[in-house]
């Protein structure tokens, strides 16, 4: 047995702490990590990946035991490690001699001075806070006996600047440590030695230990069809049918279910839906648990599952990583996971343990849908896991924050540093392995402008920029979304998608569709609408995108099936309408469909990123045959929508372009695109040339730095995480040469595969019984006549506040008998008092004054003429004398008051952007 290699004082109190039998990984990865190699430990949740790092470590440590300061560090990227394996460390550390201690953003100034006067010998941080003690005077000192790095969740790392940073950071530690032995825990992934190379930089051979295979997953899929009873309660739900199957499948699934289960959803959106749902028909015994809500009520939710008082918890990808909620007895996703790595990673939550087999299901939403989940669990079975890693080599920000580290940790250290120094350390760290000297010169050249050094020395800018910038992480602001017509709280937004849509946009949240209509402060306006066509998904930013690998896969099954059903095979019972044989795309040859003068679908299956790059650049190039044209796109297609008509030529034209034209092109659509002055925003704030808390980013401030550093690195965060260059340059290249023609269609309505987009834009889980306009209209009734409304009488001065409800029929001034009553609205009372005092005597106004009092005088002549109703009128949003003035000739000519305050409303909301 493995243990046996360990310290005879380690043994004995492994064996006290119940570790009795050691597990594949510890088995594998113990010897090497005792004899010194750099190793990654690959292995599902529940195999006992961190004892198998510190076990050998901590018998080395013991063998050593007469050297002071840190000598390990445990880099975790979540701020708490499982708190039973915490408290298990602790005790191991306690039992042979060794002293633990956690340093991150949540720890006391009490707690960071104890370190730093009585230093452990294992610390416990994360990658930021690794960033503050290389630049802690005092640590400094205890950190040169570091012998031995543990990087946790390194698959969460890799694929993020948080990782890119780390990588320097550790070689930043190798020159004031020296060399030290690394040891990297990753959950099993698909490219593990890209995973091996980041973990050991350049020049350091890493052994990996892979022991994943010996997980036994059982994952079925299935996608429930609606019964008579559904029909007949979906409206009751106020969901679809097709909803409420899925919905009481789940419920079918907790009943019978012998322990806790956990439900995936892509979506924080769509985790509060389906635990609200889900709520209704099993009552409290379901929770919800995602990033947005509170720390206190997400660490209720995991003690109350763990503890069996909760039957489920809705979760996204909150409840991957290492968090303890106790024995899952079954993981059910909601809709495709979109990725194999999700659902490893996601259904590995249940049976967490050696010999348990870890079950999940998938619950499909459509047919597509369907054969999506289908291949990614076959995929899953067999272990092949998307190579294609999200890798941010060279970035710019990351670096212009490490070379400043670099030159403040020169100035403490009190030694002169040159650009070969620069060069010799960052070229070490895996994701700068292939940095040019004219990247570094482009870097060094913008930290002298900003004044960030002089030459390779700081200045007095340094040290604020340095920790100011430490956490890579955007501040991702959320924005509150209220419900115009009724003041309530719907939902929250993330601000990427607030950048990204204009006001008069359709969008979907908590299962219905809204018309955005202005943004203010801490809070976006939303108003209700009963259209689903065109609507955008809120949480658009935050879908998990589809690989391209499997976007193909799922297209070849899809023609399978399609032509089998053509052929009366039809056993899913799919709606073949329109639909014949040479219809269905493959990924031999492109098929257009093109619909109406206004609609063509491209079926391109190049996964989310590589339609997206599809979409942007033919959007962007056939602008200059016909003006602007739109886009939308999914895994399997591109909808472009014209204006006038479809140029089927210009967009063959467009496909066989050369390879230096389409990257040019796309280039040019990405920096034009809303999404670009988002990315640009978080660049800027991490390069400093905006505060950590600016909202927005002015445009001039963008043109000037569009070819600088914060210009070209956003262009490279973009070409990393939102576009995938390679898939649609090889299909463009595939098309050129002929290896692939192109079948054009005219269709005279869409079919399965053109509805899904047509008809959604994406496809939407949630649907919803809809309002009427005269429920609309109801609901505009009620919240004015809720409003307080302030009147000021222009011939006296009386004033009357009230609500709109108790407003007499026979408005007039109670003082002096006057209807020339102005209705006080975006304006100060005592301003229009004053302005109102100045006219009285004579006194010359300003521009200003002189607009005030114009607009009280038509509200007055408004309220003088129609009373009651002209006083209602004004006190809608967005409506002031002149548009008061436009409903009331509405009302007149027999439409309904409240309609047409409804109609006006909507149109300030949709034109508000170009005259406000």
């Amino acid at each position: 047995m493995v243990f046996h290699l360990l310290h005879p004082k380690l043994q004995k109190a492994i064996k006290e702490l119940g570790y009795l039998t050691p597990t594949p990984i510890q088995t594998e990865g113990i010897p090497r990590i005792l004899s010194g190699s750099h190793v990654l430990l690959i292995a599902p949740t529940g195999f006992g990946k961190t004892e198998a790092a510190l076990f050998p470590i901590i018998s080395k440590m013991i063998e050593t035991s007469n050297v002071s300061g840190i000598r390990c560090i445990y880099i975790t990227p979540l701020r708490s490690l499982n708190r039973d394996l915490l408290r298990r460390l602790y005790a191991l550390a306690d039992a042979v001699g060794l002293s633990i201690a956690i340093r991150h953003g949540d720890t006391t100034q009490k707690e960071r001075k104890a370190i730093a006067v009585r230093p452990p010998d294992i610390l416990i941080t994360t990658p930021e806070s690794l960033q503050i003690l290389l630049l802690h005077r005092k640590l400094r000192e205890h950190l040169r006996n570091v012998r031995f790095v543990i990087v946790d969740e390194i698959h969460e790392l890799i694929n993020s600047k948080r990782g890119v940073q780390l990588a320097i950071g550790l070689e930043r530690l190798v020159e004031l440590a020296g060399e030290f032995q690394r040891v990297g825990l990753s959950a099993t992934v698909g490219a593990p030695q890209l995973v091996a190379d980041f973990l050991g930089g350049v020049g350091r051979k890493v052994e990996i230990v892979d022991v994943s295979g010996e997980k036994r997953l059982e994952i079925d899929t299935v996608l429930p069809m609606p019964s008579e009873e559904d029909h007949i309660d979906a409206e009751k739900f106020d969901v679809t049918p097709e909803t409420l199957a899925r919905i009481r499948k789940i419920a079918e699934y907790l009943r019978s279910s012998k322990g806790a289960v956990l439900i995936f959803t892509n979506t924080r959106d769509g985790a509060e839906f389906l635990a609200s749902k889900l709520r209704s028909i099993l009552g409290d015994s379901v929770e919800v648990h995602h990033s947005s809500l509170s720390r206190e009520h997400r660490i209720s939710v995991e003690e109350r599952l763990k503890k069996g008082r909760l039957k489920a918890v809705v979760a996204t990808s909150s409840l991957e990583l290492g968090i303890d909620v106790g024995h899952i007895d079954l993981v059910i996703q909601y809709g495709s996971p979109r990725q194999v790595s999700k659902l490893v990673q996601r259904v590995g939550r249940s049976g967490h343990g050696l010999d348990k087999i870890s079950r999940g299901i998938i619950v499909a939403s459509d047919f597509e849908d369907l054969l999506e989940a289908e291949v990614i669990v076959e995929r899953a079975l067999k272990g092949r896991l998307e190579e294609e890693v999200e890798y941010h080599e060279n970035a710019l920000d990351i670096l212009l924050h490490q070379i400043v580290g670099i030159a403040l940790e020169a100035k403490v250290d009190g030694k002169e540093i040159n650009l070969d120094y620069i060069l010799k350390v960052v070229r070490r760290a895996h994701p700068y392995r292939n940095l040019t000297e004219e990247d570094i010169r482009l870097v060094l050249d913008f930290a002298e402008r900003h004044k960030l050094l002089r030459g390779l020395k700081p200045r007095r800018h340094s040290i604020r920029y340095y920790f100011e910038n430490v956490s890579t992480i955007p501040d991702e602001k959320s924005y509150k979304a209220l419900d115009e017509t009724t003041g309530r709280i719907v939902g929250e937004l993330d601000s990427e998608f607030v950048y990204s849509i204009e006001p008069g946009t359709k969008i979907v949240l908590s299962g219905r569709v809204w018309v955005f209509s202005r943004k203010e402060n801490d809070a976006v306006y939303l108003y209700p609408d009963f259209d689903v066509k065109g609507a955008l998904p809120a949480w658009l930013g935050e879908q998990i995108p589809v690989p391209y690998e499997v976007a193909q896969e799922v297209c070849i099954r899809r023609a399978e099936v399609l032509q089998k059903a053509l052929a009366g095979e039809n056993e899913l019972g799919l709606d073949l309408e329109g639909l014949e044989a040479e219809l269905v795309p493959t990924p031999e040859r492109l098929h257009i469909h093109v619909l109406g003068n206004k609609y063509a679908v491209i079926h391109s299956c190049l996964g989310t990123k590589g339609n997206e790059a599809l979409g942007l650049y033919l959007s962007h190039a056939l602008s200059g045959y016909v003006g602007p044209v739109g886009y939308r796109s999914d895994a399997y297609r591109v909808l472009l929508i014209f204006r006038d008509y479809v140029p089927i030529n210009a967009i063959e034209e467009v496909f066989r372009k050369p390879q230096e034209f389409v990257y040019r092109t796309l280039r040019n659509a990405i920096k034009n695109s809303k999404i670009f002055r988002y990315r640009f925003l978080q660049v800027a704030r991490r390069v400093g040339i905006v505060s950590k808390d600016a909202q927005e980013i002015p445009t001039k401030l963008i043109e000037i730095y569009l070819d600088d550093l914060p210009g070209l690195e956003t262009l490279n965060e973009m070409f990393v995480e939102r576009v995938d260059v390679k898939a649609m340059i090889s299909l463009i290249e595939k098309l050129s040469n002929g290896r692939i023609p192109i079948v054009v269609r005219k269709l005279q309505r869409p079919t399965l595969l053109e509805k899904p987009i047509l008809e959604e834009a994406l496809r939407l889980d949630f649907s919803f019984r809809g309002l009427s306009r005269e429920s609309l209209a109801d609901i505009v009734r009620r919240r004015i006549l809720n409003k307080y409304v302030t009147l000021l009488c222009l011939n006296c001065g009386w004033t009357l506040m009230t609500r709109a409800a108790a407003l007499p029929d026979d408005i007039h001034c109670q003082k002096c008998g006057v209807r020339a009553l102005a209705v006080i609205k975006g304006v100060d009372l005592e301003k229009a008092r004053n302005i109102l005092n100045k006219f009285r005597l004579k006194q010359r106004l300003s521009v200003d004054e002189r607009k005030i009092l114009e607009n009280l005088q038509q509200s007055a002549a408004i309220v003088l003429e129609h009373g009651k109703v002209g006083v209602i009128i004004q006190l809608a949003h967005g409506i002031g004398p002149k548009t008061a003035i436009k409903v009331l000739n509405k009302v007149f000519e027999g439409e309904d008051l409240w309609l047409a305050i409804l109609d006006a409303e909507r149109q300030y909301a949709t034109t508000k952007a170009f005259w406000d």
